[in-house]
């Protein structure tokens, strides 16, 4: 059989589907010789990732004429676009599966151009065989918007990379002087990040690190804000070194978003057994369970409140329960899953599998 995975995405490598992507051409490269003989595997991957993942797999350049005129990609038996709207579509005859990570665009975007975005994402649902799910919140998300009559319908968790291991460094001009809290991801209206500000005035024992891109216009808003911050420090894109740095070095994560179908930092965290505060919207209750803390609102005492009784309550017992949680959550797990959705999927399409997964 042949499968295709659209990982088109990694021509944004550091962003959170960019490095899903990353994630993805991994695992397969590690994995696709084992393979062979069930599948052949085709990773779709911008020119600067052509033999990336190594020789176990094939690679598909992403041309600009694949986008209009698909009928001139190869035949594949299943299409896997890892992400709802990716540029590329696969030609005709190919079952498809489609991965809906969320639709946050219903609260950051608005009129016309919401509309334009619901209008596509439909287009892509209607274009495939079944529909996946990073959360059950996404789902529920989707089943409120769309019309997934007659599609199949299933929530597979984002597979999250194990970063305690590999190694570490630490970003230039991290302030030491005090234990500090991490906020990482790309520094957007969405991710909430300026509530953090007054909130770190009451902890003057405590810095605050913010780690991601920091190019929106958002996020240069906060820059302006530092001076009145003296313990806020924001350090742009971080390598994966740092990032590993970042979390072992860390008292706390602190993630206040707005907007998250999954929210990779939460189990990032709790693989390190570091505690948690998150917002209650969205996904992150899901995701961080019983394990994290959360803000019950943003006023900067009641989060301070929150972060000072979770601290105080947090014990080993509660870090070895979020390490053992986190495991739930590896790209093993996640790869499995799809596996056996791509032989189900295959099956149903009369497409001939014959090998057990």
């Amino acid at each position: 059989m042949k499968i295709l995975i659209d990982l088109s995405i990694l021509r944004h490598p550091f962003c959170g589907l960019g490095q899903i992507a990353l994630n993805y051409g991994r695992w397969y490269g590690m994995h696709a010789k084992g393979l062979s003989g069930k599948a052949d595997i085709t990773l779709l991957v911008p020119t600067s990732h052509v033999g990336a993942f190594g020789d176990g797999v094939n690679y598909l350049e992403t041309k600009t004429i694949y986008r209009f005129l698909p009928q001139l990609l190869p035949s594949f038996d299943l299409w896997h676009s890892i992400h709802q709207f990716s540029p590329f579509r696969p030609p005709k005859g190919a079952t498809r599966i489609l991965t809906i990570h969320d639709l946050n665009f219903l609260y950051e975007k608005t009129g016309t151009k919401r509309q334009q975005y619901l209008n596509r994402l439909q287009t892509e649902c209607n274009r495939s065989g079944s529909i996946c799910f990073i959360s059950q919140f996404a789902r529920d998300s989707a089943l409120r918007h769309l019309n997934l009559e007659g599609k199949q319908l299933q929530t597979i968790y984002n597979g999250v990379e194990d970063l305690t291991e590999g190694p570490m460094q630490k970003p230039k001009g991290i302030d030491m002087s005090k234990p500090f809290l991490l906020c990482i991801g790309v520094v957007k209206r969405k991710k909430n990040v300026h509530t953090l500000l007054p909130m770190m005035d009451l902890l003057p024992e405590y810095n605050l690190i913010v780690a991601g891109n920091d190019t929106d216009s958002y996020a240069r808003d906060i820059h302006d804000l530092l001076p009145n911050h003296p313990n806020v420090q924001m350090t742009g894109v971080v390598t994966d070194e740092e990032r590993r740095w970042l979390y072992a070095h860390c008292s706390a994560l602190v993630m206040p978003s707005l907007n998250e179908g999954f929210g990779l930092p939460v189990i990032e965290a709790m693989q390190w057994g570091k505690p948690v505060f998150a917002s209650q919207h969205t996904s992150l209750p899901e995701i961080g369970g019983k394990h994290a803390f959360y803000f019950t609102d943003f006023t900067p005492t009641d989060m301070v409140d929150t972060i000072n009784h979770g601290l105080a309550a947090f014990t080993p017992i509660n870090a070895t329960a979020e390490i053992e949680y986190a495991q739930k959550f590896s790209y093993d797990t996640h790869m499995q899953q799809y596996w056996n959705l791509y032989i189900e999927m295959l099956e149903k399409a009369g497409k001939g599998w014959t090998v057990e997964g």
